[in-house]
């Protein structure tokens, strides 16, 4: 096409130089109009109608198709084949022009490489989409597939940069393979971060060890928190104090993981937490005291039926009855079986979990009464104002069994201001 111009120019009596030079500028701003030409149909109107067909058919996929927009990245692969087939105007017969022919083939491989490089985006963009709108899609049990498709956008990229590489230097692509293979232990050193989260994602896919949303506590890292995210190098974790922590994906693996999972599933939430009881305050209950205790709802019955058991057993033995041990009863008991009809009733705590309240082993803090329950709330501060109302009860109803807390003495104790008045 240039020859063809410039013997146009050439009739109208310009000069030869000028005229070469004017043809090939036309034929570089026909090339790269018709691209761009082709290009802007393509985007504005092809691609136009297209997203409106699938927007109309799923609302989900249609959100994740503008949000990553993977087919902008068509406009850009027909301007390319634009390129390429429009390369042989670039050409001609003059050996005073010849060397436009070389600009032919550069035209021609820029184009496949512009083909390519359109090609890998529309890839990427695709999976892209096809990642967010499986987050969008995907049940609570179903585990994370980011960690593949970075995986697969890695193998993607590697393949077109051998090939445009291969290109440029005019070079068979098994050529860099084989010296790919030649540098494996290099590579293998630089992507080792990669090929062990690599592992370590299969392997939390596999055993389902952590999804999105999960909570989790890793001692080591000092993390407790929320998972956000899960990819192929790293998980990220917003803490409870709302600090973000990214954690390489194989920690998951080599570090022990605490996951929260199990709670929520479950719908019951764990209190373990004892009361020391001061031991000098623990003794066998008398008559008045047991009147006393027996007005309590939850001990009522209870009272009622050990009593006659008791009393049974102590005409068997032949016991006093008039003792003080013969009533067998200890006011700690009676707060255990207090705490458990209490805790029963509780329309906070599910009886359906484990369900114990048990004594540990005395020490220098008293005697401790352990409550190991289950609420039916695993939300934080819902579980928080359960526990804290059953440990206000609790506390306050010891006097009642002529019990008294443990607790260090102070400075401020009433009983040391009674030594010291002393």
């Amino acid at each position: 096409m240039i020859d063809e111009i410039v013997s146009f120019y050439k009739f109208l009596g310009m000069d030869y130089d000028l005229t070469a030079a004017l043809a090939i500028f036309h034929v570089v701003i026909i090339i790269f109009g018709l691209a761009f030409l082709a290009h802007f149909i393509t985007k504005n109107y092809v691609l136009t109608f297209a997203r409106k067909s699938i927007l109309t058919k799923n609302r989900a996929f249609g959100e994740t198709v503008l949000k990553f927009r993977p087919f902008e990245n068509v406009a850009h692969l027909v301007s390319a084949l634009v390129f390429y087939m429009l390369a042989d105007l670039m050409t001609s017969d003059d050996y005073r022009i010849s060397w436009v022919n070389d600009l032919d083939v550069v035209i021609e491989e820029g184009g496949v490489i512009y083909a390519t490089l359109a090609i890998v985006w529309f890839l990427l963009a695709c999976l892209n989409v096809g990642n967010g709108y499986y987050q969008k899609v995907k049940k609570p049990h179903q585990p994370s597939i980011k960690g593949y498709i970075q995986l697969i956008k890695i193998i993607i990229v590697l393949t077109a940069v051998v090939l445009i590489v291969s290109m440029l230097f005019d070079k068979s692509p098994m050529a860099f393979l084989t010296g790919l293979g030649a540098a494996s232990a290099v590579i293998i050193l630089v992507f080792k971060d990669t090929i062990l989260g690599f592992v370590a994602s299969v392997q939390v896919a596999s055993y389902d060890l952590v999804r999105i949303g999960d909570w989790i506590t890793i001692k080591a890292l000092n993390v407790d928190g929320d998972v956000e995210d899960v990819s192929l190098n790293t998980v990220r974790i917003r803490n409870f104090d709302k600090t973000i922590t990214s954690i390489p994906t194989s920690s998951l693996i080599t570090h022990g993981v605490q996951n929260w999972r199990g709670m929520t599933d479950t719908k019951g939430r764990r209190i373990k937490r004892s009361i020391s009881i001061d031991i000098k305050t623990i003794k066998f209950c008398d008559e008045l005291l047991l009147k006393k205790l027996a007005k309590f709802v939850e001990l009522k019955e209870y009272i009622t039926e050990k009593k006659k058991e008791i009393e049974l057993e102590n005409k068997k033995q032949k016991i006093n009855q008039d003792d003080l041990i013969a009533s067998g009863l200890t006011n700690v008991g009676l707060l255990r079986q207090y705490i458990f009809n209490y805790l029963k009733d509780h329309k906070g705590i599910r009886d359906d979990l484990t369900f114990l309240i048990r004594q540990l082993q005395p020490g220098q803090s008293g005697l401790p009464i352990e409550i190991y329950v289950f609420t039916n709330d695993t939300d934080w501060v819902n579980y928080e104002n359960i526990q804290s109302d059953i440990f206000d009860h609790l506390l306050a109803v010891l006097p009642a069994f002529d019990l008294s807390a443990f607790q260090i003495i102070s400075d401020n104790n009433d009983q040391v201001k009674r030594i010291k008045d002393k």
